[in-house]
């Protein structure tokens, strides 16, 4: 039977039209690393170069300006300055796809493009819990996150075992933070317990746009960022239950990259495979700590 005899053939089976059709599947990743992550996207980057991020942190101002006579000399004075340090971290996935479901699979979807989306996936939740929870202490392949750097002086604890929600104890944590706060982290369950707390005096949050395109709640103007990372089963003295409160002026808080996120197909070893590497270097960067500020042991 040749090739136009077995067209004819399939045209004449019942329901060929779908037999004939081959399934549409979109191809467009939905689960891209910038997609539905706003913190990511407004914490800003910066490259870096070296094995750490390096800068000087000032310690201390020296005595203040003073107002002088018209030929008096002025007391000199300086400035002290701290070295501080940001070791850059590695954060990897590897995928692998094999040969025969790449052949399987080649009509229906691209099966890469599902290992590659989900590699992208597992960098991101990564760094989004390094970012929140780091602590090169516990492991040394991290770095430190929000937690770990920020100084115990830019800390309001709620109650030694921990405490409820408050307007005023936000406001405290905001006030303890020298910049401009642009940026409160907070988890889901406390996004919602601050929205209630506001309802209850007749206040509702307001919205804006930040960068990404995305809107966010705000409180006293501040958008509100919310990571499935920060924990709610923090301990506080006797208590477990309780949950973070993160207050950041981003002009003082950025990420140092010395590898932007990158995708690396590696050499072929094996017929029955193909592997690739997604990865960043990168560090989490304080650039001035009376710029950040913490709001510790909430109960919601």
């Amino acid at each position: 039977m040749n090739d136009l005899e077995q067209l004819k053939k399939a045209l004449n089976m019942a329901n060929a039209g779908g037999a004939l059709q081959q399934p549409l599947v979109d191809r467009v990743l939905q689960e891209l690393i910038e997609v539905n992550n706003p913190l990511r996207q407004n914490l800003s980057r910066k490259p870096g170069a070296g094995s750490e991020w390096i800068l000087n942190q000032r310690t201390s101002r020296g005595a203040p300006a003073s107002f002088v006579d018209d030929t008096e000399e002025p007391t000199e004075t300086q400035g002290a300055y701290g070295q501080k340090k940001f070791p850059y971290k590695t954060v990897i996935q590897r995928g692998k796809v094999t040969r025969k479901l790449q052949a399987v699979g080649k009509s229906l979807l691209d099966i890469e493009a599902e290992e590659v989306n989900s590699a992208l996936q597992s960098v991101r939740d990564s760094e989004e819990n390094a970012l929140i929870n780091g602590d090169a202490a516990v492991n040394p392949k991290q770095f430190d996150g929000l937690r770990k750097l920020t100084p115990p002086s830019q800390v309001v604890v709620a109650g030694p075992d921990g405490a409820p929600l408050s307007l005023d104890l936000l406001d405290q944590a905001i006030d303890l933070n020298r910049g401009n706060p642009d940026m409160l982290i907070m988890s889901k369950k406390a996004s919602r317990k601050l929205n209630s707390l506001l309802q209850a005096q007749q206040r509702f949050q307001e919205t804006t746009e930040v960068k990404g395109g995305f809107r966010l709640k705000t409180y006293n103007d501040i958008p509100i960022f919310k990571s499935i990372y920060v924990s709610d089963a923090q301990v506080q003295g006797a208590a477990n239950d309780t949950t973070d409160i993160f207050i950041v002026d981003t002009t003082a808080v950025w990420i140092g990259e010395l590898t932007p996120l990158k995708m690396v197909r590696l050499a072929q070893k094996s017929s029955q495979f193909s592997e690739f590497d997604i990865f960043e270097d990168m560090t989490l960067v304080f650039g001035n700590d009376i710029k950040v500020s913490r709001l510790a042991g909430v109960k919601l």
